[in-house]
């Protein structure tokens, strides 16, 4: 057993001047703290390991933290413990905390299947960690079969290995006419879905259902013909659940007596799990835009920016999406502290757009001059139809039934941002989707009030709205959860699924523009 170092006494004697009184302190980076205290990263690392076994230090996460009024002592001969070599605790809790990022960029899709991964130094300064805690990750990940190896490079399996026969089912709620009933946002999954399937050369085919004469049908969206779900070549079922109105649980219970494996996306939110679901191996949920995550990112963003006093709007209050918004930007207030920081301006009795329109005649008067207009352009000549240019195009985009809500629902909103108006401690709008906060800039537009020098405008779903108002908004990462659900199908061998029959939550970005 080797003598006592000097350099661990004073390595400890640095650290403990480190503590703040009556809180704890979050220590910097080993080689940060190795170069302050003029010892070398070994003598700190082993100073740093003596603390975490007398309890004077703890790791939490990928954080070391120094306890408050801790009374270690400064060893008086090197133990065992103290005289391992780095690799052991710290580098272990390193290595975990890498792994589990590198783990999770790859299922999100920052690495696409069958590519090889950036050079170590690429990965090492990506991550910000060192050759042998990289290294020591990379040998995990392969021994997961997340990597594989090829010579002296890592690349990711392709997910379809020889399986290019196969194909992959999508199904969502429609018409009989074999159109998606959902709006734009949720059709953005789907052409996500269809591009990543092309990429790895594997067939999808849309499906949607409906309900005629008290039964389930499943209309293929290509040849408006019956599906046959069972048929052998399907791999598995992706399961879009964008409307609670049409019996998902009722197809659900259809898919999961198939034995093949179904990643339900539960896009409204709050989707209780049903029967059929638990304890199922072959069912996994996931969410995007019904987590958690997007609404906390936005409030600890504004609390960030010095926002104490903001308000939240939303049309579609009855959706289940548009409460957990808001209920997490009122957690997440509260947990800062301010208790009366979130005031609502909400309409509770509408989920959809399409809510708005009553009068079931005016729809269908609707779908059938939309019907016209496609049959019109197909047979129409298409030098003829080019002449229009533009004109066609906003022909189809004002006869949606999305923009023939819009004016219903500028109508009933304006008097709830007149009400907001009035507060003039609010400096914040948050508003419950890029739809709404198109509606609140043209009016304050016209009311004469500046953004975001007066009021900051802030959204979800980083539309293409979003970009032509320079509107900040959260990117729900479709590309991202969508990824991770193409694995769960092909490879679910690499799916950390701790919570069998749990929603897995994928996290995206705030993308920060003009409007704060």
């Amino acid at each position: 057993m080797e003598k006592q170092k000097p350099g661990i006494k004073r390595a400890c004697e640095y650290i403990s001047t480190l503590k703040q009184e009556n809180e704890e302190s979050s220590l910097p980076p080993i080689r940060q703290l190795a170069r302050s205290a003029g010892v070398s990263f070994v003598t700190m690392w082993k100073a740093i390991r003596y603390l975490l076994d007398n309890g004077a230090v703890i790791s939490r996460g990928n954080r070391l933290i120094v306890i408050k009024n801790s009374s270690e002592q400064v060893p008086a001969k090197d133990n065992s413990s103290v005289n391992s070599e780095p690799g052991t605790q710290i580098t272990v809790s390193q290595r975990n905390c890498i792994v589990e990022k590198l783990y999770k960029d790859i299922l999100t899709g920052r690495f696409s299947g069958d590519d090889k991964l950036p050079s170590c130094k690429e990965l090492q300064r990506f991550y910000n960690v060192s050759f042998a805690t990289l290294k020591k990750t990379l040998s995990v990940l392969t021994e997961q079969r997340i990597i594989e190896t090829r010579g002296n490079s890592y690349y990711i399996p392709s997910l379809t290995g020889s399986t290019g026969w196969a194909r992959i089912v999508a199904i969502g709620c429609g018409w009989e006419d074999g159109k998606i009933w959902v709006d734009y946002q949720d059709k953005n999954y789907f052409r996500s879905l269809e591009s990543e399937c092309m990429r790895m050369n594997i067939q999808l085919d849309v499906i949607i259902y409906y309900r005629k004469q008290g039964r389930l049908r499943f209309i293929n969206t290509a040849s408006r013909k019956e599906y046959d779900l069972n048929d052998r070549t399907i791999l598995g079922y992706i399961f879009i659940v964008a409307n609670l109105d049409s019996t998902p649980e009722e197809v659900l219970e259809r898919l999961s007596g198939l034995g093949r494996s179904i990643a339900v996306l539960d896009v409204v939110g709050g989707w209780k799990i049903p029967s059929c679901a638990r304890n199922n191996s072959f069912i996994q949920f996931f969410t995007a835009t019904a987590s958690v995550l997007p609404a906390k990112r936005v409030a600890q963003y504004l609390l960030s920016k010095g926002h104490k006093k903001i308000a939240f709007f939303s049309p579609f209050h009855l959706a289940l999406w548009s409460k957990k918004r808001l209920s997490t930007i009122i957690e997440t207030y509260k947990f800062a502290g301010i208790n009366d920081g979130v005031i609502s301006f909400v309409l509770n009795e509408y989920a959809y757009q399409w809510d708005y329109l009553k009068n079931h005649i005016f729809k269908e008067d609707l779908r059938t001059l939309m019907n016209q207009y496609t049959e019109w352009k197909k047979e129409t000549n298409s030098e003829v139809f080019k002449r229009l240019g533009n004109l066609g195009y906003s022909f189809i985009k004002y006869i949606t039934e999305w923009n023939c809500a819009s004016g219903l629902i500028y109508e009933k909103m304006k008097s709830l941002f007149d009400k907001a108006l009035t507060n003039k401690s609010i400096t914040a709008w948050v508003m419950s989707n890029d739809f709404t906060a198109t509606i609140a800039l043209d009016y304050l537009k016209d009311c004469g009030v500046r953004v975001p020098e007066d009021i900051s405008i802030i959204s979800f779903d980083n539309t293409i709205d979003a970009m032509e108002y320079h509107l900040t908004s959260y990117d729900f990462n479709n590309l991202g959860i969508i990824t991770m659900i193409l694995r769960f199908i092909l490879a679910p061998h690499t799916m950390k699924l701790q919570r069998r029959g749990g929603c897995i939550e994928v996290d995206g970005t705030l993308v920060v523009r003009h409007t704060s």
